[in-house]
Order: structure tokens, then C-alpha cells, then sequence
């Protein structure tokens, strides 16, 4: 179910060219390694897990979840009284997004399998059909699942906070997240990574 995403030394060289000050924030790290969901379905019902959560709090309610519901079974989620959805530390709409996605699967109104043939827009139209499923949501799939290079998310609070501490900004505006995220094409994914690492900074890295 699941595999690891690991920083090229290809992607490490060119980011760093590209872009001095990452560049020394790659020095400082070395390459970083994240997990990733091989299947688009679970990987869809394991973002609804995450969103708006901390991460310890995610690893407690996923943990409760994937051992009452193996692999997201859809046929056990949905024969499932929905009491036990919540037990597990659910919201009610957590519960019922996750019901919908299940549905989804079963009767096949998304053809999960196939994303990995289509475009970021593509996908994106297909997957906020589903109640719960917004930009942030296709972003991380597209990334952790479909391993897209070219992904970063102007919408996740993790990446701003990132930019913040490697740039020395206040605020992220959308125009400076823009030129970043032209800076570090083809590897927007890659530098996610970084960015990521980077928000858990005290204070500005220097």
C-alpha cells in the first residue's frame, strides 16, 4: 500500500542551480525521503483523515481507522453502522465524506485506477465531484499517489509557512508563491519536500 519518495540527486542539483537560496537549504538537509499511498482510492480516503488535523492526531484516528477498515475496504466501510465510522474519532462530515468516496468506489462513478491517464485538471474535475475533495486534496494525491514532479500547493499552510523561513517574508503573496513555483519547475514536488521541512524552523534559516 505504501511506498517512499525519495529527492533525487538530479532534482537536488538542478533546484540548487535554479534557485541559490534553496539551493543551501539542500546543502544543510540532504536528500528527504516521504511516504507515499500507492492506491488512488485510499490515498483519497486518507486525505480526508488528514485534513485539518495535527499529525499526531492523524496517526491516532488513521491507526483506529485502517485497523477496523483494512485497506479502506469500501464494501466494510459502507455495511458498516455509521457509529463505527465515528468511533474511530471522525467528525459526522469526515464520516460521510468518507461513506462517499466508498460509494464511489463500489458503484464505480470514479474510476479511481485511472487517474494516473490524466491531466492535473482532468483529475482535479473528476475528484472534487466528491463531497469533502478540494484543490488541496487532488494536489496531495497527485503528488504522494500519481507521483506528479510538478505539484506544489499555494493552498497548504505547511508550504507558505516554508517560504516564509527560507525567503524571509511575512506573507506569501500569490505572485511571489508563482515565481517560485516557475522557479523550481519540472520539480515543484521535490521542493514541496523542502518547504515542508523548512516550515518546522524556530526562526529564518540564514
Amino acid at each position: 500500500m505504501k511506498f517512499e519518495m525519495r529527492v533525487t540527486d538530479e532534482a537536488m542539483s538542478y533546484l540548487s542551480e535554479k534557485d541559490p537560496i534553496l539551493g543551501k537549504y539542500i546543502l544543510t538537509v540532504g536528500p528527504l525521503v516521504r511516504g507515499g499511498i500507492k492506491d488512488p482510492y485510499i490515498a483519497t480516503v486518507d486525505c480526508i483523515l488528514s485534513q485539518q488535523i495535527s499529525a499526531k492526531a492523524y496517526q491516532t484516528i488513521a491507526g483506529r481507522f485502517y485497523e477496523k477498515f483494512k485497506d479502506a475496504d469500501p464494501e466494510l466501510i459502507l455495511n458498516s453502522e455509521f457509529e463505527e465510522l465515528r468511533s474511530v474519532g471522525l467528525s459526522t462530515p469526515k464520516a460521510n465524506y468518507i461513506r462517499g468516496i466508498a460509494q464511489a468506489r463500489v458503484d464505480k462513478t470514479i474510476d479511481f485506477d485511472g487517474l494516473h491517464d490524466l491531466s492535473f485538471e482532468e483529475i482535479k474535475e473528476t475528484l472534487t465531484s466528491l463531497k469533502g475533495v478540494g484543490r488541496w486534496t487532488v494536489e496531495m494525491i497527485c503528488i504522494f499517489t500519481l507521483q506528479r514532479l510538478d505539484v506544489m500547493s499555494y493552498d497548504d499552510l505547511a508550504i507558505r509557512n516554508g517560504i516564509k523561513r527560507l525567503y524571509h517574508k511575512k506573507e506569501v503573496t500569490k505572485d511571489f508563491f508563482n515565481e517560485l513555483n516557475q522557479l523550481y519547475s519540472p520539480y515543484q514536488s521535490y521542493a514541496s519536500f523542502y518547504l515542508w521541512h523548512a516550515s518546522q524552523l524556530k526562526e529564518d534559516f540564514e
